[in-house]
Formats: structure tokens, sequence, C-alpha cells
């Protein structure tokens, strides 16, 4: 396999964009001279695929054994009016350096990844919002309790959040499209066992560990793989994912749902887990971009399978010392405060809502209305994310506060028309902080740490699972108010607006730091 690249010679472009685009052709690049080793504007780089156990940066991964035979062909757009590289916008000038440092594609393949991740993140929405549809029956006959319950769920969703910082030592060892690949197995794995569980302890492996890990694994996977596929268009292809994160709990109850009605929980659970299996036609459309053509020393097989383990180990704590920047501390603190807020939130609403004298059919309305503002606004805020003059932290302090003054009005008011109009803004709130969720991330931290921030700020928020949601509910019931647990949660909201006050001075402390590194490395 080689790598061939059109390089335009002109002196007036000395940055071309490259487009780049697989094929099959394995005979000799067109145009080029053997007898002399070259052709005019053109070099052939010879591509080694990498052997088992060699390692690549987080931006691709480990890619050698997913390659495919052909040729990767690196051409430039030769444009009339203007020379590639001198855009007048310094976001555009970032993308295109960014997106030839990374190997961005920013087209073609990339869209087909971005759909992927949106089936993946749209199937496995079936596992957490779909808990009590899918196993409220089965847990009933057995006459589980209340806390038993809870505990199952909330140690999924621990679990769900407190993977995130093994994925970046995975990534390193093995490519996307395995890891992908082996999580969405764990997923159908985790849903085809649960069928046949007797017990509310097997369901805690079954469901909670293995769904809980495998699901957290491929959530985190894909919020990090779209910014490595795309640099100028990777708010639209976040879009096409977003839309796959809001479409799955919409459309995941009604399937759910139907197919509880009509088979028994064992038939009906394995038909789920089926349809949770087509994660892996997600996956297989995670197509390498490029090759690490490193090599590594021999192991033998025990000594290759412990050292991996341990480089996992290291990688994963190693990673949490991201948080030692105040950039990422912020991202990260704040995350995990409005994650937890509304999550809380949603999961307190309805109770509210027929505490209020309202029946069940109206908080569905409530958490209906919010989910379809939710899908608009991150479809809205991730496509303008692309537009030079758009501020990402402008946004996200706007959307924290709209959550928190969202959650506090909820609280106040009793008349049930406005409360649905409430949840709709509250939506819209949440809609908009997740549509940039990642890409923010990216815009402070860069691509090169982006798995580390991402994996510390999922860590913080299974963590608050197992300790903010015990006390919201410890709250309401001393307080006999669902009111005080709101305004607590609103409040959470209000600590990330106030944190992302102090991102410009995190920013200039961290390029002092920095600096200061540099000059005493000189």
């Amino acid at each position: 396999m080689s790598v061939v690249m059109n390089i335009n010679q002109s002196t007036k472009d000395e940055g071309g964009e490259i487009n780049l685009a697989y094929s099959h052709d394995t005979g000799s690049p067109p145009g080029l001279d053997h007898a002399r080793g070259d052709s005019p504007g053109q070099v052939s780089l010879p591509v080694a695929s990498p052997p088992p156990g060699s390692a690549e940066g987080e931006a691709g991964g480990r890619q050698g054994d997913d390659v495919d035979s052909g040729e990767l062909h690196c051409a430039p757009t030769n444009s009339s009016s203007a020379p590639s590289g001198t855009s007048s916008d310094p976001r555009e000038r970032d993308a295109d350096v960014e997106g030839k440092e990374s190997g961005a594609v920013d087209g073609g393949w990339g869209w087909m990844v971005a759909i992927g991740a949106a089936l993946i993140m749209m199937l496995i929405n079936v596992l957490g919002p779909c808990f009590s549809i899918i196993f409220s029956r089965f847990l009933l006959d057995l006459g589980t309790s209340s806390t038993t319950v809870g505990l199952i769920f909330n140690s999924f969703q621990f679990l769900w959040n407190f993977s995130g910082p093994i994925l970046g030592p995975l990534l390193k060892e093995f490519s996307w499209r395995k890891v992908a690949m082996t999580c969405s197995l764990g997923v159908f794995a985790s849903l085809m066992l649960s069928a046949f569980a007797t017990s509310s302890g097997f369901l805690l492996f079954s469901y909670s560990v293995l769904g809980g890990i495998s699901c957290g694994l491929l959530s985190n996977l894909c919020f990090l793989i779209i910014p490595h596929y795309f640099a100028k268009r990777r708010g639209v292809a976040n879009a096409i994912m977003m839309a796959g994160v809001s479409t799955g709990p919409i459309l995941a109850p009604m399937l759910v749902r139907y197919l509880q009605e009509e088979y028994d929980f064992t038939g009906a659970t394995i038909i789920t887990s089926a349809v949770v299996l087509h994660c892996c036609v997600g996956a297989a459309l995670f197509r390498p971009i490029r090759t690490n053509p490193d090599k590594a020393s021999p192991e033998e097989p025990k000594d290759r399978v412990w050292s991996l383990f341990l480089r996992v180990i290291r990688g994963t704590f190693t990673n949490l010392y991201i948080l030692k920047s105040p950039r990422a501390a912020i991202i990260a603190v704040s995350g995990a405060f409005t994650l937890n807020s509304w999550l809380n939130f949603i999961a307190l609403m309805p109770f509210a809502v027929q505490a209020a004298g309202y029946s069940l059919q109206a908080a569905a309305w409530c958490v209906t209305t919010s989910a379809v503002c939710n899908l608009v606004a991150r479809l809205i805020v991730s496509v303008l994310s692309d537009w030079p003059k758009f501020s990402m932290r402008a946004c996200y302090m706007a959307s924290t506060a709209t959550i928190a003054a969202t959650t506090v009005a909820f609280s106040m008011i009793h008349d049930i028309t406005w409360l649905t109009v409430v949840m709709g803004v509250w939506g819209f709130g949440v809609g908009s902080y997740m549509g940039i969720y990642n890409l923010i991330m990216v815009h402070y931290m860069g691509l090169d740490k982006l798995t580390p921030t991402i994996g510390a700020t999922f860590m913080l928020v299974g963590i608050g699972f197992v300790t903010i949601g015990p006390a919201i509910g410890l709250i309401r019931d001393l307080s006999e108010s669902y009111s005080a647990s709101m305004w607590v949660l609103a409040g959470m909201a209000a600590v990330a607006f106030v944190l992302w006050i102090f991102m410009p001075a995190a920013v200039r402390w961290d390029e002092r730091r920095e600096l200061r590194h540099r000059n005493k490395s000189q």
C-alpha cells in the first residue's frame, strides 16, 4: 500500500487544501518514473501497516490491522480566485492547520462515520431511558425493593460515566473500530444475558456492570471521533450525531413498550438485544484514516497481555493529570455540576407533576416537549458552531443560565400549560449545552487533549451520580418538598455558570505556565 500526494508546485500556493479519498489501485501511481524515482509534483511514500503491539497517538488510535488495501490520495484543490491557506478568518486558518495535522477527512467517508456515530448513540439510549419499561414487570414479579432498583440503575449510570478515563488508553492500543465493535457486542450481550436473569443480583452484573461499561465507552467514543474526522465542518457532523442522541429517547420507548406488550419479558428483551446489535453496523463505519509506521518489539503472548493491562491502567491515571490545567478543571467540574443538575431534574420532574395533582400523561407531555426542543437546539447550535463569529463560551454560559432559571421557574409554577412551556425552554437550554459539549473541549483544550479532558469530565459526572443523586433524594424526603430539591439543582447549574466566568483567566494562566516551561527547556 502507498500514499500518493499530488502537490501543486505553484509558488503562490504554499499550503494547499488537501482532499483525502481511497482508491483500490494496486498498481503503480500514474506518471511515476521508476527509473528516476520521482516525477514532477508527485511523491510516493510507503506506509507500513503496524504490527500488533505498536501504538499510535490519541488522534487516530491504532489503525494498522483495519486499513483496507488501497491508496490514500491527497490532492490539493486548485482555486483560481485565491490561494488556499490565506483565509482572513483565524478560526478557518486554525481549522486548516488542525485538519492537516490530524488527517481529518472533512467530508467523504467522514460523513459515514458521523452517521455511524448517530446510529450507535440512538441505539445505546435504549438501555438508559428505557430501563423501567424493560425491567419493571420483571422486577415487580420478583418483589424487588425500590432501594435495589435504584442501586441497579444508579450503578449503570455510574459505570457509564466512570468508564470515560479508560477510553483514551484503549484507543492508544487499538483502533476506533475495534473498540467500538467490542463494546457493541458488550451492549448486545448485556441485554441478551439480562433476558435470562433469574434475580436482581444477576441483573446488577448483566445490566449495570456489563451494560454500563460498554455503553459508556461507546458513548464517549462517539463524542471523541467526530472532532478527529472533521475540522472545518465539525459542527455539521456533530449535528448529525446529536440527531441520533436525541431521537433515541423519543423512538426507543415506543418500540420497547410495544415489544413488552406483545411478548413476555424474555422474548421482548431478546428482540431488543437484537435491535441493539445493530451498533456493530455503526462501528463498522469507523474506517481508519491513517496508519502508524512505527514498529513495536515482539512480545510473548502472556507478557503482551500483562503489559497491555499495565499500559491501560497507567494511561488511565496519567490522563487524570489533565485536571491540573485550570481550563480542564473548569470544563470538568462545571460539566459534572450541569449534567447532574439536569439529569436529576428530569428524573424528579414527573413525580413533581403528579404530586401537583396532574396525571402521568401530563408529565409525559412535559417530557416529550422538552425532548423535541432539546433535539432542535442541538441541531441548531451544532451547525452554528462552524460560523466564525459564533461564541461557544457565550452559548455555553447562556445555556447553563437557562437551565438554572427554568429549574427554579418550574418549582414556582402550578399551571400545567406554563409548566409545559417552561419544560420546552428548559429542553432548549439542555440541547444548546449538549450540542457543543464535546466541541467546546476541542476549542479550549485542543484535539490532542480532548480524550483525557472528556474522560476526566465523565468520571466526575459518574461520581456525582452516586453522591449528588442520593443527596437530592434525601433533601426531598427531609423537606417533603420537590421545590427544595429543584432549588439545589438550580444552584448547581448556577455554580457552573460562575465557573465559566473565570475561563479567560484560566486560559491566560495556562499560556503563562506553558511559556515558562518553554523558557526553562531552552
